[in-house]
C-alpha cells in the first residue's frame, strides 16, 4: 500500500469514528431539548441527522433499531411534556417527526440492501479472469475489477478516476468517434484493440463495451469487458503460418489433387442393396468382377499439375480416364474403400499403389472426403500424397492440431464468462423491477409498507437466485453433475413464474396459467430448470414486444404424458421461421441485435443434463410453444 493510499485509509477511519462519537452526543442533546425545553417546534424530526450518520455504518438491523429507539424516545417526550391528551398541533408535530424518522429508517436500509446488492454483484465481476471496468462516456474509470488489476497491473485505486485511454494507451481499429457513433447508436461496439500494461508491454485484447441505457436523472456509463486474446492471436498467427508451411509442402513435394465423379458408382452400390445384398464386404469378395467394373464407373473429370508430374503424363487431356487405369488389378483396398462409400461415411483415408504412365508402381497415402448424402457427388476431390514425405506432414498437421487446441482453450475462458453474464442477466432484471416498485410504493402518501416489504422479499429472492445460477452454470459448463432433488412440476412452474411475474407486468403480457401435474415429481437442480423456465418465459416476453404484438399472452401448462412430465411455454408472438426453429438451440445463434445466442444453447444442455428434452413447435405470425420433456421419479 502506497503512502496516498494509507492516508486515505486512515480518514476514512477517523471520519467512521467521529460519527460514532458525534451521533449519541446529538441523540442525547435532540432528546434534552424535544423534552425539557418549551421549543413549540418538531424537534424530533432532527433525529433524522444521526440516523443518516450513522446509516452507512450499521447493518440492517440495527438501523431498524435505531430508529424504532428515536421514535420511541419521541414518544417519551410527547407524554413527559403535554401527558396522554395533547393538543392537536403538538399532536401533529409528533406524527410529522414520526413519519420523518421512519420514512428516513426504512430509505437508508434501502440504500444498505441495495450496497449489499451492489456489492454482491461487483464481487461476481471479480470472480472472471476478464478484464472488467466501468466508465464515463469521457473515458473516467467508475469501476475496476479484479481482473483488469490482474492483467493491467494498477490497482482499483490507482485506476478509478484515471482517463482510460490516457493510463491504457488504447489503439483502436478505427477512429474513436466512429467506435462512440456505433456504439451510441446500436448499444453494442465489440472489436480487438491494444493497450498497454504498467510494464510496458502491449497487449492485443478482444473488447466489448456496452452502452448502460440512460435512465432519468442518471449519468451514461459504458461498461467495458476486455479478454486478452495475446496468446490466440500469436497461436493464429503460428496456426496460418503453418498453413502456409503445409501449403508450401502440398505444392513442392509432389501432392497431386484430381476430381472424380461418383454418381454411377453410388447408383450401383444402391442396386446392390436393393437387390438384397447385406453383407457387402462378402459380396465383393466373393465378385471381384464388381470391383474392376466399380473402378471403370468413376471418371477422372480434374487434375492439378501436381497429379501430372506424379503420373509422369504431361497434359490434362491425356491424362488417365478411369480408376482403373490406374490402380493394380490386384488392389484389395479398394474394397474398404467401396464399403465407405456405401456406409456414408464422411472421409476414406489409405495406403495404396498407383501405376504411373510408364508402368511404375507408385506408394502413395489417398485422402477423400465424400459429400453428405443427397449432395452432389459429381465433383470429388482425392488427395494423393508421397508416402516418402508422410512423416514430415503428418508432423506438421500434429503441430497444427496443437496450436488450434490452445486457441480453443483461450476462446473457453470467454465463453464461460458470457455463459455466466448471459444467465445472471434475468434475475438481475428481476432486482431491478422489483426495486423501482418498491420505490413507487415508498413514494406514495402514505406509503404502502407491505406492498415495499414484498417487493423488497423479491428482490432478495432474486438475489440468491443469481447467486445459484452462477453456481450452477459454472458446474453446468464444467461437466460437473448437477445438484437435484425431488421436486414437484407444478411448484417449479409456478416460482418460475414468479421471479419474471414484475417484468411480464411491465411489459403489460397477460399470463395464464394451466398447471395440471399436481403430484408429478421429478429428480432436478431447482435452480437451474428455474432459470430454463425464466429464460424460455423472457425470450417470448421480448419476442412479443420487439414484433409489437397486439393483446400478447404467455401461457403456462404443466402434465403428465405417460412416465414423463412436460412444461409448455406458449406465446402468441411472431413464431419462428423453419431456419431460426432449426438453428434456435445453437450456440451464439441470435435473432436480435443485442442478443448473445446463448440462453437457448444452455437451456438445451441444462435440459439434457436432466435426461430431458427440449423442442419447438411454431408456425411464423402465429406464435410459438416451447415444450420441455422430463423424466419423472417412479411413484
Amino acid at each position: 500500500m502506497d503512502s496516498a493510499q494509507y492516508d486515505r485509509s486512515v480518514s476514512k477511519t477517523a471520519l467512521r469514528r467521529l460519527r460514532l462519537a458525534v451521533s449519541p452526543v446529538l441523540i442525547v442533546v435532540i432528546f434534552l431539548l424535544d423534552t425539557f425545553t418549551p421549543l413549540i417546534s418538531a424537534v424530533a424530526v432532527f433525529y433524522v441527522v444521526p440516523l443518516l450518520m450513522l446509516g452507512d455504518i450499521f447493518s440492517v438491523r440495527q438501523v431498524r433499531l435505531l430508529f424504532l429507539g428515536m421514535i420511541g424516545l419521541a414518544s417519551f417526550s410527547l407524554l413527559f411534556d403535554h401527558g396522554v391528551r395533547p393538543e392537536f398541533a403538538t399532536l401533529l408535530r409528533y406524527c410529522v417527526s414520526v413519519a420523518a424518522i421512519s420514512i428516513t429508517g426504512f430509505l437508508v436500509m434501502k440504500t444498505i440492501r441495495d450496497r449489499q446488492t451492489l456489492l454482491g454483484q461487483a464481487a461476481l465481476l471479480d470472480v472472471t479472469h476478464d478484464a472488467i471496468f466501468t466508465r464515463s462516456p469521457e473515458g473516467r474509470i467508475l469501476f475496476w475489477n479484479r481482473g483488469a488489476e490482474r492483467l493491467y497491473g494498477w490497482s482499483r485505486d490507482e485506476a478509478v478516476g484515471q482517463n482510460r485511454h490516457e493510463l491504457l494507451q488504447t489503439q483502436f481499429p478505427t477512429s474513436l468517434e466512429t467506435i462512440n457513433d456505433h456504439l451510441h447508436a446500436q448499444g453494442l461496439w465489440e472489436g480487438e484493440i491494444r493497450q498497454r500494461r504498467r510494464d510496458g508491454a502491449w497487449l492485443t485484447l478482444l473488447s466489448r463495451w456496452s452502452l448502460d441505457e440512460p435512465r432519468p436523472g442518471k449519468p451514461v456509463v459504458i461498461l467495458e469487458s476486455n479478454t486478452d486474446i495475446t496468446a490466440s492471436k500469436a497461436a493464429d498467427a503460428a496456426l496460418r503460418a503453418s498453413e502456409a508451411r503445409y501449403r508450401n509442402i502440398f505444392n513442392t513435394l509432389a501432392v497431386g489433387i484430381w476430381e472424380h465423379d461418383f454418381s454411377c458408382l453410388r447408383a450401383a452400390l444402391k442396386n446392390l442393396r436393393a437387390s438384397g445384398v447385406e453383407d457387402l464386404h462378402a459380396y465383393l469378395t466373393q465378385h471381384p468382377e464388381f470391383i474392376r467394373d466399380a473402378q471403370q464407373m468413376i471418371p477422372i473429370t480434374d487434375v492439378n499439375e501436381t497429379a501430372l508430374r506424379l503420373m509422369d503424363v504431361e497434359r490434362k487431356e491425356d491424362f488417365f480416364r478411369s480408376l482403373a487405369e490406374i490402380l493394380p488389378s490386384a488392389e484389395g483396398s479398394f474394397i474398404d474403400f467401396l464399403i465407405a462409400v456405401d456406409e456414408g461415411r464422411s472421409h476414406y483415408q489409405a495406403e495404396t499403389e498407383v501405376l504411373n504412365r510408364r508402368g511404375q508402381i507408385i506408394p502413395i497415402i489417398v485422402a477423400i472426403t465424400f459429400p453428405p448424402p443427397g449432395h452432389e457427388a459429381n465433383r470429388v476431390q482425392a488427395v494423393v500424397l508421397d508416402i516418402t514425405e508422410r512423416r514430415r506432414l503428418q508432423q506438421a498437421i500434429d503441430h497444427a492440431k496443437q496450436e488450434a487446441e490452445q486457441a480453443l482453450r483461450a476462446a473457453a475462458m470467454g465463453e464461460l464468462s458470457a455463459s455466466i453474464a448471459h444467465e445472471v442477466n434475468q434475475p438481475l432484471a428481476a432486482i431491478m423491477t422489483s426495486s423501482e416498485a418498491a420505490l413507487r410504493w415508498m413514494d406514495r402518501t402514505p406509503p404502502d409498507l407491505d406492498e415495499t416489504r414484498e417487493a423488497l422479499t423479491d428482490v432478495l429472492q432474486a438475489t440468491r437466485h443469481a447467486t445459484g445460477v452462477v453456481s450452477r452454470v459454472r458446474k453446468l459448463v464444467s461437466r460437473a453433475r448437477p445438484e437435484t432433488e425431488a421436486i414437484a412440476v407444478d411448484s417449479l412452474a409456478a416460482e418460475a413464474l414468479r421471479l419474471v411475474r414484475h417484468d411480464l407486468g411491465r411489459r403489460n403480457i397477460l399470463v395464464r396459467t394451466d398447471l395440471a401435474a399436481a403430484d408429478a415429481l421429478i429428480r432436478a437442480d431447482r435452480v437451474l430448470l428455474q432459470q430454463v423456465l425464466v429464460n424460455l418465459m423472457t425470450n417470448a416476453a421480448q419476442a412479443m414486444t420487439a414484433a409489437a404484438t397486439v393483446a400478447p399472452t404467455i401461457e403456462v401448462r404443466t402434465r403428465r404424458d405417460g412416465d414423463r412430465a412436460v412444461v409448455d411455454i406458449i406465446d402468441n408472438g411472431p413464431g419462428f421461421d423453419p431456419d431460426s426453429a432449426e438453428r434456435a438451440f445453437d450456440a451464439f445463434f441470435t435473432t436480435r441485435q443485442d442478443g448473445m445466442g446463448l440462453g437457448l444453447a444452455i437451456s438445451r444442455s441444462t435440459v439434457e443434463a436432466h435426461e430431458g428434452t427440449i423442442k419447438i413447435v411454431s408456425e411464423p405470425g402465429v406464435g410459438a410453444r416451447l415444450s420441455i420433456s422430463l423424466p419423472l421419479l417412479p411413484a
